[in-house]
């Protein structure tokens, strides 16, 4: 358990370069990196930087004593205009957890569930074009 500042700022560093490594592996955002200074930077808020990927807001937090409700307000109070705020959360031994509105969750599934209708029809269209090639 981090007992010095200095041990519980390492501790949010390990968690922000680890997400950051998410959005890189995952091919979201290349160049994402863990925002210097911690989102103190006047134009660009949270603790991810994303210079490809503005949508989301990113706010980690890697504490034993979790304040979902204070953490949560930071992340919404960081994200402007269309951007959407994620609040990503782990402790000791713990997996991460990212949370956000469920509206936006919500909104994500029905997007993968659109694109996996657009990739059925183009896929039986293709289909289709081998069958009549083949007669």
């Amino acid at each position: 358990m981090a007992k010095t500042p200095q041990s519980k700022k390492q501790k949010g560093n390990r968690l922000e370069r680890e997400i950051a490594g998410m959005y890189r592996h995952y091919d979201i955002d290349p160049k994402a990196t863990r925002m210097p200074m911690s989102g103190a930077m006047t134009h660009f808020k949270g603790d991810i930087w994303k210079p490809n990927d503005y949508a989301y807001v990113d706010e980690c937090k890697n504490q034993e004593k979790v304040s979902l409700w204070a953490w949560w307000n930071q992340a919404t109070s960081q994200a402007s205009g269309a951007q959407t705020p994620l609040l990503h959360i782990s402790g000791n031994y713990r997996p991460i957890l990212t949370v956000m509105k469920v509206e936006t969750y919500f909104d994500l599934r029905r997007e993968i569930l659109d694109l996996q209708t657009i990739i059925d029809e183009m896929e039986g269209k293709n289909a289709s074009k081998t069958r009549s090639k083949k007669s």
